[in-house]
């Protein structure tokens, strides 16, 4: 020990303090023994332990309170989550072992372990209430039946991946895992499904294995069973596309396998059976249990996510069984190395050899007693529930003996302080009223968060009950009331079921005929909406036809007129050329009797009788043979009608009684308003 440690020592056990005189006593300097006595001053050692820890030790205690918490709620935490609720606290960054050493530190309260992952509904179903009914009814109908030992039976099934092993400890070469040629163990990795179901009995005997391998249904080849030997081996084998149970199967293994062996202790049926399996549709629907209730089979069900606890056959022999088949699997493929591929020829020697040495006595009576069930001790499973209550009480009970107080209020965090700077000296004073404001404000701080926080909690609860959805009973076998009990189907449940049965039909052909009626109605509207779409569109078409023919009948008329037209113009055409030629064989005439003109074309309004041209009796047509006589004397000239010759050249018009005739090379428009003759 220091020499400042025994002065330390002698002035704790001293009546009167003398700091001088202690010193030179104890050979060490006078002030440090004073400020280490007044508690001004920290030992060497307790001073690089307080700076070099990243948390207080009062952090270290919350932070183990809190870690405890977690692991009761069944999310413990990982290192990397420890280290970051340490930096959280501390606002510094912690090194990446610190976690470990805080584990260390504190072995006697956290350790740290690998977890397999454990579904949430299983920790949910873990409830202590449920399990007491679950025992309750199993005891009553035990009695209200006087069923015995020998006819309870648990029955359920388990899957294997043919050619996949589960997780075993190895020995291996560290140069080769560290150089990366080592990767893992070999298996063969054929992954066909074959499903397994069991049966076991309280008289610690088991019912021969039903196998389902993967293939078409109903065609079990002779090949995978080749090694198979009825006279010393008793099986049952069948087939299904998935290798998974279904309604036909479980049936089928109801009455082949479980009636056919069980009968006979039951006294031939007179007696009434238990028997205790899970919720799956394969073994709990109406054809199973109307056969049950009909050979005085009592059916119990255990509660939702439970089998883990109340199941024999899940506590006690299919994880030795899936163990047993691990080995035997790991062995043969040493036997082979990996030079022959796993198929369904060789799951039977190796099956069989798992089975006989995990389902032995033994495991099955372990299987019974660990569930409660034989001998009858409900509080077996109970008690482990339990636990989970006295571990809270365990850690209310640590919180008591930490010196910090525990949620405290304004008035005695406040007291606390108070106390605190009364007894401290008066070169403190300063940093003791500082110290009172800082956990005044932190504690003004921390408590608004508080109960922020429950109310954020509380809000979430029940934004989750708002939105969750309430779920349709699988079937209507199942209590209405609770259907996450335990089940048991005695002759008047399934009588009560049978009629919910006839009741829930009734409805639902009641629905399927009303949506069917819906549905034709829909069908008929929908049919008008079409009639009625088709007939605007054949009004359209309608409209649009009688449109084209007016237009068609329009165009036919003008066509008409226009053909009409042009076949007059070359009606009088072909009369032009005549008396035009007539015309220029007698100009000579003509010149010399000007005042009278001989027009060849006439041109007069449209009239029923084509108009005579009009000759004066003195006056004689000329003609291309004959040349035009002398013309009469003014005096004789009778008067004539307006006129209108057209030649090839031009057009000429005459009005009576005027002068000159008028000549215009381009025909007039309103001569085709009158007939050319």
């Amino acid at each position: 020990m220091a020499a400042i440690d025994k002065a330390l020592e002698f002035l704790k056990t001293s009546g009167s303090i003398n700091y001088a005189a202690t010193a030179k006593k104890f050979k060490c300097d006078e002030t440090t023994l004073r400020r280490r006595h007044q508690g001004k001053q920290r030992a060497r050692r307790d001073a690089d332990s307080l700076y070099k820890s990243r948390l207080s030790k009062q952090q270290e205690q919350d932070l183990v309170t809190y870690i405890r918490k977690l692991s009761l709620r069944g999310i413990p935490p990982t290192l990397s989550m420890v280290r970051n609720f340490a930096q959280d606290i501390a606002k510094i960054e912690v090194g990446k072992n610190w976690p470990y050493s805080f584990v260390q530190r504190h072995r006697n309260e956290i350790d740290c372990t690998w977890f397999d992952g454990f579904d949430i509904a299983r920790r949910r179903a873990d409830n202590a209430s449920r399990y007491r009914a679950y025992f309750d009814l199993i005891r009553e109908k035990i009695g209200k039946y006087d069923i015995s030992a020998q006819n309870t039976y648990n029955m359920d099934e388990k899957g294997f991946l043919l050619g996949v092993i589960n997780r075993t400890k190895r020995v291996f070469d560290v140069n080769a895992k560290r150089q990366g040629k080592l990767l893992g163990a070999s298996q063969d990795g054929n992954r066909s499904w074959i499903t397994f179901l069991a049966c076991i009995c309280q008289d610690m005997t088991s019912l021969p294995p039903f196998l389902i391998y993967q293939g078409k249904p109903g065609q079990v080849q002779d090949t995978w069973l080749t090694d198979f030997d009825p006279e010393h081996q008793s099986a049952f084998f069948s087939t299904s596309e998935t290798g998974w149970t279904s309604h036909e199967l479980g049936k089928e293994v109801l009455i082949g396998v479980f009636d056919r062996f069980t009968k006979a202790k039951a006294r031939n049926g007179r007696d009434y059976r238990l028997l205790i399996t899970d919720g799956h549709s394969s073994h709990i629907n109406m054809d199973f249990l109307d056969w049950c209730d009909a050979h005085r089979i009592i059916v119990a069900v255990f509660p939702p996510h439970s089998t883990h606890r109340l199941q024999p056959l899940d506590v006690s022999l299919f994880g030795p069984l899936s163990t047993a088949y691990t080995n035997r699997l790991v062995q043969w493929t040493s036997k082979t190395q990996g030079l022959t591929g796993l198929s369904k020829r060789e799951f039977w020697v190796l099956f069989w050899g798992a089975l006989e040495a995990s389902f032995t006595p033994e495991n099955i009576a372990s299987g019974w007693r660990r569930t409660g069930l034989k001998p009858f001790d409900p509080d077996v499973v109970l008690s482990q529930v339990s636990k989970n209550t006295d571990d809270d009480s365990d850690v209310e009970s640590g919180l008591d003996d930490s010196i910090a107080l525990q949620e405290p209020t304004a008035r005695e965090l406040r007291r606390l302080v108070d106390h605190v700077v009364k007894q401290s000296s008066v070169s403190s004073d300063t940093g003791a009223r500082k110290l009172k404001r800082t956990l005044e404000s932190l504690q003004a701080e921390v408590e608004p968060l508080r109960h922020e926080n429950q109310g954020l909690r509380e809000t979430i609860i029940r934004e989750k009950q708002r939105r969750q959805r309430g779920k349709a009973l699988k079937d209507y076998i199942f209590d209405r009331v609770d259907p996450n009990s335990a089940q048991l189907f005695s002759p008047q449940k399934i009588a009560q079921a049978r009629q919910k049965k006839v009741e829930m039909e009734a409805q639902k052909e009641e629905e399927a005929l009303q949506k069917r009626t819906e549905k034709a109605l829909r069908q008929k509207r929908v049919e008008e909406q079409k009639q009625q779409v088709l007939e605007r569109k054949r009004q359209r078409e309608e409209k649009k036809e009688r449109k084209r023919r007016e237009k068609e009948t329009k165009q036919l008329e003008r066509e008409a007129n226009r053909q009409l037209r042009i076949e007059m113009k070359k009606q009088n055409l072909r009369s032009i050329q005549p008396k035009h030629q007539a015309r220029q064989n007698g100009s000579d005439g003509l010149e010399e009797n000007r005042g009278i003109r001989n027009e060849i074309i006439v041109v007069l309004p449209t009239i029923t009788q084509p108009p005579v041209l009009f000759k004066p009796p003195n006056e004689a047509l000329s003609t291309p043979n004959t040349k035009a006589s002398t013309p009469p004397s003014h005096k004789t000239r009778p008067k004539r009608p307006s006129l209108v010759v057209e030649s090839g050249r031009e057009v000429v018009v005459a009005y009576r009684d005027s002068g000159r005739s008028q000549r215009n090379r381009k025909r007039p428009r309103w001569l085709d308003d009158f007939e050319v003759n």
